[in-house]
């Protein structure tokens, strides 16, 4: 269960206890392979800005709850892939189970892709992934440099950001709304995602709080859309301007 009062809390509870299923590997437990640190957040903020575009958009169906999932499983795999590291004396198991948990997840995902038939998705998770590669293989080529405010946001951008963006315009075009409301939902998706990782970044809390009203912004620009509920997309951003309102700690983030 998800200690947060959503609208759609029943919708995001259903999805993360698919999620926990899908990941219990036999015979192994998924945490005896990878010792993969999730809080609240990270167990939340992508499936629940995925539903929270849903439900502000249409009804909730098993689609959205699928796509969902697959944005998770999409997070959860770069994020198991980042575990990997290169030590001269680390056992060589240890080095490839990162790899291969991570690869079982994209896997995952694609196979969540065939059976809710939503292949004609494929081509922009598959960009996106490779815009999270491209933001992983930038820090890593500037891991000893001093990093400027601006230079720093748009690794955050590729590396997570894309992910919460791409994952907002998916649920507004699944539930079939014009395409410039779309984009907007993308933009705001992208906003909180960024947010997000510059908190984690332990960036000034005046750099956070400047991206979370810019979400605000892209809401009250769509305040008067016809085809849009606010409420799912209001209870996620004021969520998320709750949790980034101390200093980072991820030992304070109930897991």
């Amino acid at each position: 269960m998800v200690p947060v009062d959503f609208s759609f809390c029943g919708k995001l509870n259903k999805v993360q206890t698919y999620l926990r299923e899908e990941i219990n590997i036999k015979p192994a437990g998924f945490e005896e392979l990878v010792q993969l640190e999730m809080n609240e957040l990270d167990q939340t903020v992508n499936p629940a800005i995925v539903l929270a575009v849903s439900g502000s958009c249409t009804k909730h169906d098993s689609k959205s709850e699928a796509l969902a999932g697959i944005i998770q499983f999409m997070f959860m795999a770069n994020k198991v892939h980042r575990l990997m590291k290169d030590d001269a004396d680390l056992a060589e198991e240890l080095r490839q189970f990162p790899v291969l948990v991570g690869d079982l997840l994209y896997g995952k995902f694609f196979l969540e892709l065939c059976r809710k038939k939503l292949l004609f998705f494929l081509d922009p998770l598959a960009q996106v992934m490779g815009t999270m590669s491209q933001g992983g293989i930038s820090r890593w080529l500037s891991r000893d440099k001093s990093l400027s405010r601006d230079e720093l946001l748009h690794i955050i951008e590729l590396e997570s950001a894309s992910l919460t963006g791409v994952g907002a315009r998916l649920s507004a075009e699944l539930a079939g709304v014009s395409l410039p409301l779309q984009k907007k939902l993308e933009s705001f998706g992208l906003e909180m995602g960024l947010a997000w990782g510059a908190w984690k970044e332990r960036m000034e809390m005046t750099v956070v709080e400047s991206i979370l009203q810019r979400a605000n912004a892209i809401l009250e620009d769509i305040s008067n859309e016809s085809q849009i509920e606010q409420r799912p997309l209001r209870e996620v951003h004021q969520y998320l301007t709750k949790q980034l309102s101390t200093e980072y700690n991820p030992q304070e983030i109930a897991p």
